[in-house]
């Protein structure tokens, strides 16, 4: 599928469930933020074999001073002792090391309140087959470098991420493709997923297809109470020192997103999923060699180096937006362009574009100059 495919709630479900007060939905309707959470298997989750372990949660980040955590040991995730929280958070576990009993625990929980997956490369792919709404997820791996990601925004903002950089639920673009982490190290859900709305897609080396590092859906659907949202964003990036840490400010999105805990009185029983759209692709993409400055004529190449993932190629583009050339990238992440001066004016500077495009979407342009000379030499 295409990795550029996103999704976000309906404006009428968002706008009420996911932005505002109790007042958006009437007087009588009230919706709740995380206040109080229980963090499983606790702060500081235990390395699996082979792997290398994940940070403890920045629970005294200042971004999280709203929230009170509790850790929870997964013998007692039980339904009487998940009681005194609002919301349930799975820190690094695999669903695997969690008893049926806590399982079913959860999954009960879910029905009215907020169960937050926070995964990581170090759970390795993952299938949630008995989870409220099952899903699978692949893993890009630990690599220590950049991966080639590729992320996209649905419709460019909704309550987890957003690429405007004035929205309340911005994360930036750039961070998110350039820590070795975050993306480059992430774990998807399966686009497409049933039940799911992804609220950011993605791509990398390992990950070519493409998955949803980010989505939602509601506890029950029919009367929209409860909230369960999927995080794949790499947990290592808690630890990297960047200001701000937007892998910390998601978690806080998470956190902050309103739910019912009772249903809908605006549709139950009979309230539907939300509505599903696309959204633009981010990708960085650089010249890997300079650009010719001397006078030129015939075939010029211009190499640009861009992200790896599925879908990618790119055009050179006129002033007047016409192609000139097109090309595929290769395995290295590489576009290698081949412009045909003949087609430009000849002794002349002619301003150039070249574009990126993620399944047919425009990602990225880098704009350049030729001094064009076609007379015969």
């Amino acid at each position: 599928m295409r990795i550029v495919i996103a999704a976000l709630a309906a404006l009428s479900l968002s706008v009420g469930l996911l932005h505002s007060s109790a007042g958006s939905r009437g007087a009588t309707q009230a919706t709740q933020k995380s206040v109080e959470v229980a963090v499983v298997p606790g702060f500081a989750p235990p390395t699996y074999p082979s792997y290398y372990g994940i940070p403890k949660l920045p629970v005294t980040d200042t971004q999280l001073s709203g929230f009170h955590f509790t850790p929870l040991p997964p013998p007692k995730v039980t339904t009487p002792n998940l009681q005194q929280f609002d919301t349930v958070l799975l820190y690094g576990i695999r669903w695997s090391s969690l008893s049926l009993t806590s399982q079913q625990a959860i999954d009960t929980f879910a029905a009215t309140g907020k169960v937050v997956i926070w995964d990581s490369d170090d759970t390795g792919p993952q299938n949630w087959a008995t989870f409220i709404h099952p899903f699978t997820d692949a893993a890009s791996g630990e690599h220590r470098h950049s991966n080639g990601a590729v992320v996209s925004f649905p419709n460019g903002d909704n309550f987890l991420s957003s690429s405007n950089p004035s929205s309340p639920y911005y994360l930036d673009p750039n961070q998110l493709v350039t820590d070795r982490n975050m993306i480059n190290d992430m774990n998807a859900m399966k686009t497409g997923t049933a039940g799911w709305t992804p609220a950011l897609v993605a791509a990398n080396k390992s990950i070519p297809q493409g998955g949803w590092p980010l989505a939602w859906a509601y506890g029950v659907v029919s009367n929209h109470t409860g909230m369960t949202i999927y995080s794949g964003i790499d947990a290592d990036a808690f630890a990297d020192k960047l200001n701000p840490n937007y892998a910390v400010k998601e978690l806080r999105l998470q956190l902050a997103a309103s739910f019912f805990r009772t249903p809908d009185t605006s549709c139950a029983p009979n309230c539907r999923p939300p509505g599903t759209t696309g959204g633009k692709p981010f990708v960085k993409c650089k010249f890997a060699k300079r650009v010719p400055r001397r006078w030129v004529h015939g075939r010029v190449s211009i190499l640009l180096k861009t992200s790896v993932a599925a879908g990618i190629r790119g055009k050179v583009l006129a002033h007047s937006g016409k192609s000139l050339t097109s090309a595929r990238e290769n395995k290295r992440g590489l576009i290698h362009f081949r412009v045909p001066t003949k087609r430009l004016p000849s002794h002349r500077i002619a301003h150039l574009r070249a574009a990126v495009y993620v399944h047919g979407q425009r990602a990225c342009t880098k704009k350049f100059r030729l001094k064009v000379d076609n007379t015969r030499h």
